[in-house]
């Protein structure tokens, strides 16, 4: 448990600089916070090797078939059903870069990326362990392999046919994405309104002479309520119309429920002609930064962090259309659900816009991290997605997992990125989501009924 401790630790350092920074809690405590948290993330570590050892009893043929389900039923059960559902340095996004082992995607999810690395480890540590029986080794290595050699032969099927498939086929959509590299202090700051809409404004102007089909802000991208400031609604709608351009930004809206006014955190889309053509309200909402989870347990953390908010949650992935092709809008860390994001695809989405606002994290790996969980996101659902983000990075990802283009970290700039769109089948993980999961823990319970009756026979 300590190297886990010790590995969320130094790889979740980012959530300090928000704590500090941004939550303006004391150097001390907001370590103390990142301490708890990898202590909690690193008991998933302790209870995969607690359970693995208890079944398979000291068989170490046994502990290698158990191994890689233990592991993806606890991943799967941290990432998805706990409060935090925090998913962050997920083994299988390790991989992200390596296009041929992440094409499996499509039908298990990242969870079975996830899988296939424990298996791999876990045949490797029985290797070493039964090394002096060199006969059994080498059959035992043969049959092994065979999982892996799959996995890799269809990823790099999957890759050519995919290759063949661009060429020609499908729909181009030529997209910019905006990076104003916004400072979070100067965000909301009324000091700064001008400067920040000037800077949004010059950007879509500078990239409307290449004719884009659509230009992407990021999360929030206006210093006001989008709609309700009828001056500054009036300009962006004149913009549209300047530079003959579609938008997608984020912008908060709010709005009276049951007497109680709420906030959302939301994405608009814009026609060329400055029409509203729809709103995405944000409905997978951060904890402890959007909405307080126990929030009548937990009411002294509101007190402690002031930057903490009370967003409403959306409740539908809607799709929306550009030369009719269908897409939808996730904002900030919903990038990282699979769940989410497969909603989106089964409404009718041949692409995904993310927008985001990683700030918060500063000169980090998390702005890294976030960005390879999307390329997972692409895979399962085999559709391109691109990615404004407002300090970066911001870029674009094919459907085959491919990063096509990318901006540099806390730099002003927009980009250009052409993306083809494809009317294909859904692909299994869409349509029927975690199945590989939930097929893991069934296999998980199973084995421990079965090694537990087993015990019992033999006392």
């Amino acid at each position: 448990m300590a190297l886990g401790v010790a590995f969320y630790f130094f790889g979740l350092q980012w959530v300090t600089n928000t704590l500090i920074n941004f939550g303006h809690l004391p150097v001390a405590l907001s370590y103390g916070v990142l301490a708890l948290l990898a202590a909690y993330l690193s008991f998933y570590l302790a209870l995969f090797a607690c359970v693995t050892i208890r079944l398979s009893r000291g068989n170490d043929y046994l502990f290698f078939l158990l191994a890689p389900f233990v592991w993806t039923a606890l991943e799967y059960f941290r990432s998805t059903f706990t409060p935090l559902s925090f998913s962050w340095l997920g083994l299988g996004y390790s991989q992200y870069d390596m296009s041929a082992v992440i094409q499996i995607a499509e039908f298990t999810g990242v969870y079975g990326v996830s899988w296939l690395i424990v298996y791999v480890n876990a045949a490797i540590f029985y290797i070493l362990r039964e090394k002096q029986k060199s006969h059994s080794v080498v059959k035992f290595s043969c049959t092994a392999a065979l999982i892996p050699a799959v996995c890799l032969v269809y990823g790099f099927f999957a890759l050519n046919a995919l290759h063949d498939e661009e060429a020609g086929q499908g729909t181009e959509l030529r997209i910019a994405l905006a990076q104003g590299n916004i400072s979070q202090d100067r965000k909301w700051n009324p000091t700064f309104r001008r400067e920040i809409i000037n800077t949004y404004q010059d950007l879509t102007l500078e990239i409307a002479e290449s004719q884009p089909d659509l230009v992407v802000w990021p999360e929030a991208a206006t210093p006001f309520y989008f709609g309700f400031d009828e001056v500054e609604t009036l300009r962006m709608q004149k913009l549209a119309r300047k530079a003959n351009v579609a938008l997608v930004f984020g912008s908060p809206y709010g709005e009276t429920i049951d007497g109680k006014s709420t906030l959302f955190n939301s994405a608009y889309f814009m026609s060329r002609e400055g029409e509203i053509l729809g709103r995405y309200d944000k409905m997978h909402l951060v904890p402890f930064g959007e909405y307080v989870p126990f929030r009548t347990v937990l009411f002294f953390v509101e007190k402690m962090v002031e930057t903490i908010g009370h967003f409403g949650e959306g409740k539908e992935a809607k799709v929306f259309h550009l030369n009719n092709q269908g897409f939808g809008i996730s904002i900030c860390y919903e990038i990282i659900f699979p769940d989410l994001i497969r909603q989106f695809a089964n409404n009718g989405a041949h692409f995904l816009v993310n927008i985001t606002n990683d700030a918060w994290f500063g000169k980090s790996s998390a702005p890294f991290q976030h960005m390879s969980m999307a390329v997972l996101r692409a895979v399962e659902n085999r559709i391109p997605i691109v990615r404004s983000a407002n300090t970066g990075i911001s870029g674009a990802i094919d459907r085959d997992g491919r990063i096509l283009k990318t901006t540099a970290i806390f730099e002003k700039n927009i980009i250009l990125t052409t993306i083809r769109t494809h009317q294909r089948p859904p692909t299994y993980y869409t349509s029927y989501g975690d199945v590989f999961s939930w097929m893991c823990i069934a296999i998980v319970f199973a084995l421990g009924f079965m090694t537990r009756n087993k015990y019992k026979t033999e006392i």
